[in-house]
Formats: C-alpha cells, sequence, structure tokens
C-alpha cells in the first residue's frame, strides 16, 4: 500500500490471466489484522488503475469495504513510504516481505545485500531469497523504506549427468539472483496518476503506459583547435553529476573512428546525463547532456592537454 487513501502496487504479471494475457476481472485484496495466519482477513475489492507492462508494475486502488460497499473517503489504510531508490549502495541492507506461495498464509520476511545495479534497464539485484509468490511485495531498506518490488529471479541451474552417457538427467540448482524494480518507477507510476486524473481512469479503465521510448547515441570528437576529427576516443554516458567512471555507473559507451565519429553501445531513455570523453593526448572532456528523440548528434571538442 502505497498511498493511505488506497492506492497499492504489485505486478502486473500477477494480475494477468496468463490465457488470456487480460488482467482478471475481478481483483480482490485479502489484509490480516496482525500480518499472520488469521481464520478470516478483511477481503477488499481492487480496481486497476495503471499498468506498465515494460516494468511489469501495475497500480490498484481498494474501491469496496469487505462488505462490498464503497469505500469511505475517510477511511484510510497504513502505507508505506517510498525511500530514494536511486542513492543505494553495494551491500546496503535489504529486507523482502510477502507471501511467497512455499510460506505458507503467514507474512515471511528473509534478509539480504544489494549485489548490483542495472540502471539503464531499472533492476536492483539482491542475494535475498525472492521464490514465486514474492512478486509484487515489498523490498525495504533498514529504516523500513520500500526500495524496490521482488519481480523476478535467475537461477543458477547446472546439468548433471549421473549415468555417464554425457547428458543430463538431473539439475542442481547453485544459487539465484533476484530482480527489483526500484521504487523510483513506483513513484513515477503515482505521478502518472496524478497527471491523468484518478476520476479519468475509472471513467475510461485501465491505462497502458507506452513503452520507453530508447535512444540511439552519436556525436562526433573533433578538436576545439583545428576543428580535426579525432580517432579513437573514448566516449561514455554516466548517471547525471557522476564524476567517476566505473563499471557500476558506466552506462554506455563508444570509441571514434578515423573521422571521429561514434555510436555508443546501449540505447538509454531520453534524460539527463553526464558526458564523459578520454583521448590520447587530450584533457578528459565532461558536460551534462539532456538525450532526447530526434535530437541532433553530439558534438564534442577536445583541448589538448596543455591547454586549459
Amino acid at each position: 500500500m502505497v498511498r493511505s487513501d488506497g492506492v497499492l502496487v504489485t505486478n502486473a504479471h500477477v494480475i494477468v490471466n496468463t490465457r488470456t494475457n487480460r488482467p482478471y476481472d475481478d481483483l480482490f485484496l485479502s489484509l490480516s489484522s496482525d500480518g499472520e495466519t488469521t481464520s478470516q482477513p478483511a477481503r477488499y475489492h481492487v480496481t486497476l488503475l495503471l499498468m506498465n507492462n515494460d516494468y511489469d508494475l501495475a497500480l490498484l486502488r481498494v474501491d469496496s469495504d469487505p462488505a462490498g460497499k464503497p469505500l469511505a473517503k475517510s477511511f484510510t489504510f497504513p502505507s508505506i513510504e517510498l525511500g530514494d531508490s536511486k542513492k543505494i549502495k553495494l551491500l546496503d541492507d535489504l529486507f523482502i516481505i510477502g507471501f511467497p506461495e512455499k510460506g505458507g498464509t503467514s507474512v515471511t520476511v528473509n534478509r539480504g545485500v544489494v549485489e548490483g545495479k542495472d540502471i539503464l534497464g531499472n533492476w536492483i539485484k539482491t542475494d535475498a531469497r525472492v521464490i514465486h509468490g514474492n512478486s509484487g511485495g515489498a523490498a525495504v531498506n533498514s529504516e523500513g523504506r520500500l526500495i524496490g518490488i521482488p519481480t523476478k529471479v535467475v537461477a543458477d541451474e547446472q546439468g548433471v549427468d549421473t549415468n555417464g552417457d554425457g547428458f543430463p538427467d538431473n539439475y542442481r540448482r547453485y544459487g539465484a539472483v533476484g530482480f527489483l524494480r526500484p521504487a523510483h518507477l513506483v513513484a513515477e507510476l503515482l505521478a502518472k496518476l496524478e497527471n491523468v486524473g484518478e476520476n479519468n481512469v475509472s471513467t475510461y479503465g485501465p491505462r497502458q503506459i507506452d513503452a520507453a521510448v530508447l535512444i540511439t547515441v552519436r556525436g562526433m570528437v573533433k578538436s576545439a583547435a583545428n576543428g580535426k576529427p579525432i580517432a579513437g576516443a573514448l566516449v561514455g554516458l554516466v548517471p547525471l553529476g557522476e564524476t567517476d567512471v566505473t563499471e557500476q555507473t558506466l552506462l554506455t559507451w563508444g570509441s571514434t573512428n578515423s573521422e571521429g565519429a561514434f555510436k555508443l553501445n546501449r540505447q538509454v531513455p531520453p534524460g539527463k546525463y553526464t558526458l564523459k570523453a578520454k583521448a590520447l593526448a587530450r584533457q578528459v572532456y565532461t558536460r551534462d547532456v539532456e538525450i532526447t528523440a530526434g535530437a541532433s548528434l553530439l558534438i564534442i571538442e577536445m583541448t589538448g592537454s596543455s591547454q586549459r
């Protein structure tokens, strides 16, 4: 529950019928009073508001009480505070909270750390146990703020040949990596909900947010002194304001050809980034840029190492 008026977030695949590839006609939320097993948890009807299939996220809203009556406007739910998922660091503590299928009917909590971040792919990776049924739950930090939504798990399963015929007849699981959708994507959904208006949504049904536009970044690197192209320059994008270029911060990169032209190796969504470039006998180049669809080539003019 991300808003006290009954707005909640889950994974889109949790509420979609796999046979029809459409959301179920009726969706319900069951809440126990204490997070433990209860004989008759309160059951609320919910309505789908927004869904983003690219990020596998959906916003819903409670619209009736357990008796089936419209929810009173004065009624409030306990809700979770969103954390700043962009500021998490490697080895930060995480706690996965949810109702995995093998965990029974009571809430299950387990602990792990941030194993990595895929900034362009919008993933947080963790060694915390994420199994079937954890999808759509909560990953919180040590302050109890929402950091991510457990969405998928990638297991390291390798074949085992027990009879020596050269073909695996069993598989052994050596570990797994849990993937979380970061909480800043939830904040974007909530902002989108406010922009379109909840009344508009409830009248015309849930809205599928457009697929994210990705842009191929191209440009030229030349000498600031004489305008001649610089071959072999390395060019990359890092998050806006980032000063260091590391394996974790480098989003996309490329090198210039003999004519000084470059094309970065990974597409990026529109937004603001910090552009970095370096070349032999040249000063390191740094500039904040905004990448937009249809934008012109990025032009980088580099000075000599002795120039200022």
